[in-house]
């Protein structure tokens, strides 16, 4: 049976943006925080194995797919990491040889874009979401990596 959405809190996602999931995770595009969820300290064991295993494997296919010599996680929990909404999630960013002179930069960057955007605006007010249309699109290409 295929499922038509996920729940994050109390707001549904259309199926057709997750590219992959697992039985206690997904990988979508474009998600904004909006709802308490889970800070990964009150993630169980298995929440915890199963949310780094899905990031590997999508990791993984990502950096195929855009040609990348390896991989930086960021994991991101509560607002004191740059979030607007406590909640546990990963980022993950396929990387290049040559990407920045230092390869520790990256967590630098990160962290000075993180307050460029709050100086810059309110985040909850002012950013501008994708169209379904290009979160589905984008979803799609994804998806096609695991099938």
């Amino acid at each position: 049976m295929s499922m038509e959405y996920y729940t994050f809190g109390p707001y549904k996602i259309d199926a057709k943006e997750v590219f992959y999931s697992t039985p206690l995770c997904y990988a979508m595009v474009n998600l904004r925080p909006a709802h308490l969820v889970k800070r990964f300290v009150d993630l169980t064991a298995e929440e915890a194995t199963d949310l780094w295993l899905t990031a590997q494997k999508v990791g993984r296919q990502l950096e195929r797919h855009h040609k990348a010599s390896s991989l930086t996680f960021n994991i991101q929990d509560g607002p004191e990491a740059g979030q607007t909404v406590p909640h546990v999630h990963i980022h993950i960013i396929p990387r290049k040889a040559g990407d920045f002179d230092n390869n520790d930069e990256i967590y630098d960057a990160i962290h000075v874009k993180e307050k460029e955007l709050k100086h810059k605006f309110d985040l909850d007010k002012e950013r501008k979401d994708r169209s379904v249309e290009e979160r589905v699109q984008e979803a799609d290409a994804y998806r096609s990596l695991f099938v």
